[in-house]
């Protein structure tokens, strides 16, 4: 196989590999331009508040009750947005009826209007206590124990984490896309690339399944407390999609990326012909040679010119 082949060999990876990058980007993108409807509706997990926010019980809070400064208000009042979707670095929050369904429903979307996305924030969480600003009694029956408990572990641990490997995956796999160049023109260039797609798939599975795992809960926790009140989660399916497409193409970049440093070396093959034709010699020996040369035999040594003895060229007649 020649270099026309290796480069096929090494092409496939690198397109996947690629891809991958692209799908964690859009992730990253996700829920923060308001201006953009395509990029405010990827998300992990939205709130449906639209019963809600016509409920009178839910929005005579006062404002000073609310420590998000995104939060809107009106007459020092609580204004509750229709639907907040939370995304990697912060949320989007406006007004239509964005989501039906269960929340397993997976984006089953409606017209929606953005009225703002929140700046980006490292290790951002949803907070619905300070976004929406309940407090007392009402506070305290309407987020339970269990709730609360969810609530802590997003902050302290799970939000954390989600970033720091998000931020991995991506930085990885841009390693691996600039290591994979190399791999185009030897084996040794793709077992690098396969050293570092490996420590991409570390990092971009733990990334994908905390994730999965943790907003799944989330919502489960919140749809349990609080669809009571009209307020309803549901998973984003853009962003899930997008998540477990990357993983994908990662896995099988990974896969090609180890067969191609084992196999298809990149160098030309000898024409079978040139092989057969090519004996393997032994220096100061001798081989037997085919064909019709081999058919010839000498004359008989005690029989020239008629001469019972040896034949001897040094010797002369008397």
């Amino acid at each position: 196989m020649g270099k026309a082949g290796r480069f096929v060999c090494v092409f496939i990876p690198m397109i996947l590999t690629i891809l991958s990058l692209v799908f964690q980007i859009m992730v990253g993108l996700g829920g923060t331009n308001a201006n953009n409807s395509y990029l405010s509706n990827i998300y992990f997990l939205e709130a449906n508040a639209t019963i809600a926010a016509h409920n009178s019980s839910l929005t005579n809070f006062p404002a000073n009750n609310m420590t998000d400064p995104a939060a809107k208000t009106a007459n020092g009042k609580i204004i509750l947005e229709n639907f907040y979707a939370i995304g990697l670095w912060g949320y989007c929050a406006g007004s239509g009826a964005n989501t039906t369904g269960s929340l397993l429903a997976l984006g089953q979307t409606t017209a929606q209007s953005v009225d703002f996305c929140t700046a980006k924030q490292l290790h951002f969480w949803f907070d619905p206590r300070s976004v929406w600003g309940f407090t007392g009694s009402f506070a305290n029956n309407m987020f339970t124990n269990d709730l609360n408990n969810a609530l802590n572990y997003y902050e302290q641990t799970a939000s954390k984490w989600i970033s720091t490997l998000f931020i991995l995956a991506v930085v990885s796999t841009a390693v691996e896309v600039l290591v994979g160049i190399g791999g185009l023109f030897s084996r040794l260039g793709s077992l690098f690339t396969t050293l570092a797609s490996l420590v991409t798939a570390i990092f971009l599975w733990s990334f994908t399944i905390l994730a999965t795992v943790t907003y799944v809960g989330l919502g489960s926790a919140f749809n349990v407390a609080l669809k009571n009140y009209g307020i309803t989660f549901y998973l984003g399916r853009t962003m899930f999609i997008y998540m477990w497409l990357a993983v994908a193409c990662s896995l099988v970049s990974g896969i090609f990326w180890a067969f191609s440093s084992c196999c298809c070396s990149g160098r030309s093959r000898e024409p079978a012909y040139n092989k057969s034709a090519m004996a393997e010699r032994t220096p100061y020996t001798y081989e037997s040679i085919d064909g019709p040369a081999a058919q010839y035999h000498a004359p008989p040594m005690n029989n020239v010119g008629g001469r019972p003895t040896a034949y001897e060229p040094f010797r002369h007649g008397n």
